[in-house]
């Protein structure tokens, strides 16, 4: 279970609530030695986590970076207000480090620990609205371009006198009995259309099947999702994402998700004969349903 939390936007002209993920395991052994170190109840830790896990979307990078910041900066911003008597800003920001809360590598530099991975939804959203807008920009770009297109051919004149001469004749023959006649339109190569399966993974409809055909459709599905989480984190496109699937997903689903991939049985025999068979051979017959 997470909470989402929102936090009212930066520019009111955006009309984007910002918020953050606190998920129900935080609630554990690590937040009771937090609330320990620190000398205060584990709801009191839970808020002083929030509160700088909310001060981090404006001052942290997605790794988690905090920018131009250290440990005063972080004591004096996020908690020299609305602490209980008797506690120190400067122990809860060093309590915050040595249970992990915060990491601090050898330069100094503070990250907030596990960023990435549990505001993850975050920074998708925010790459997902700046890919809808890009598009929205690129189909207003079309439009006006179409619309301008249309404009020059109504003003475009009917008659050129540089291309018509008054003292050339309309009906001069030609020398060459070839230009008269119509050429044929090279007809030209249908393309066949991709269909988005996710938002960095696009496949024919045939890739697809065969794809279902070869592999089942669980492990297709879960082809995808390791495809598309691995484009979209580190920025890499392929000429084809099935021939990408065919040379290295398979085998890392293969391997992650032993007993996912169902391929097809031979002809002529079909999956209740193979069972029938060789039981042996099936690992998991203890479990069949």
């Amino acid at each position: 279970m997470a909470v989402d939390i929102f936090l009212p936007p930066s520019k009111k002209v955006v009309m984007v609530l910002a918020w953050i993920s606190v998920h129900d395991h935080v609630a554990g052994g690590k937040l009771r030695e937090l609330a320990k170190n620190i000398g205060c109840s584990q709801k009191e830790a839970l808020g002083i986590l929030v509160s700088l896990w909310l001060w981090g979307l404006n001052n942290a990078d997605q790794t988690g970076k905090l920018r131009s910041c250290d440990k005063s900066d972080v004591a004096d911003e996020v908690f020299s207000k609305g602490l209980s008597d008797g506690l120190s800003k400067t122990k809860i920001v060093d309590s915050l480090i040595s249970q992990r809360w915060i990491d601090e590598n050898e330069d100094g530099n503070l990250y907030l620990h596990d960023w990435d991975t549990w505001q993850e939804q975050w920074y998708r959203f925010l790459k997902n609205k700046e890919y809808d807008a890009e598009r929205k920009r690129a189909e207003r770009a079309r439009k006006r371009a179409e619309t301008i297109k249309q404009v020059q051919i109504i003003e475009r004149p009917v008659d050129n006198p540089k291309d018509s001469p008054m003292d050339s004749p309309t009906d001069a023959p030609t020398d060459n009995p070839e230009d008269g006649k119509k050429k044929p339109k090279k007809t030209a190569k249908k393309k066949t259309d991709k269909k988005q399966y996710a938002e960095y993974v696009s496949l024919k409809e045939e890739e697809y099947n065969k794809l279902v055909y070869d592999y089942g459709e669980k492990a297709t599905e879960k082809f995808i999702e390791e495809l598309n989480l691995y484009k979209g984190s580190t920025g890499k496109t392929y000429k084809s994402d099935y021939m990408t699937i065919l040379n290295w997903v398979t085998d890392k689903v293969d391997k992650k998700y032993p007993g996912l991939i169902q391929r097809p049985a031979p002809e002529g025999m079909t999956k209740e004969t193979q069972i029938q068979k060789k039981p042996e051979d099936n690992p998991f017959g203890q479990w069949k349903e």
